[in-house]
């Protein structure tokens, strides 16, 4: 069978369908997270659940404050990765952003749909792995 014959969309077609297809994965987590709850079956709200989030939530503030205490001052700001950053993430898929930059995948899928803009530490991240790619011809100076 010709390759070809089972795409769903042509490459100018496959940035939108897939931050499409992320954006209704999202929607259904959130209702079946909500159907637990009101189930009272609410994963989130165990004492398990509540340490750990704790937890991690402590270690991001940790990786913040180093961050700001090495931290140069740029004229970057969320306009900036908005205009600049999200357009280029297109044409990458969840993994390789998540494997450049160590944010998770729904976190990924946020941000390259423009959903959210990640915290200042994790730009350069960003640009390392849009400068390294071959597929992002358009370059961007920090």
């Amino acid at each position: 069978m010709d390759p070809e014959a089972r795409r769903r969309h042509r490459d100018a077609c496959i940035p939108k369908a897939r931050r499409e297809r992320g954006l209704r994965a999202i929607e259904a987590a959130r209702k079946a997270l909500a159907l637990q709850a009101a189930e009272g079956n609410d994963p989130r709200a165990s004492d398990r659940a509540g340490c750990k989030r704790g937890d991690a939530n402590a270690e991001q503030h940790r990786h913040n404050r180093e961050w700001a205490r090495g931290a140069e001052s740029a004229c970057r700001d969320r306009a900036w990765f908005l205009r600049e950053v999200v357009p280029k993430l297109d044409g990458f898929s969840l993994s390789q952003i998540a494997k450049a930059t160590g944010l998770s995948l729904a976190a990924c899928s946020r941000i390259r749909a423009g959903m959210r803009v990640p915290h200042p530490r994790h730009w350069d991240n960003f640009r390392q792995m849009l400068d390294a790619s071959p597929r992002s011809a358009e370059r961007f100076s920090l």
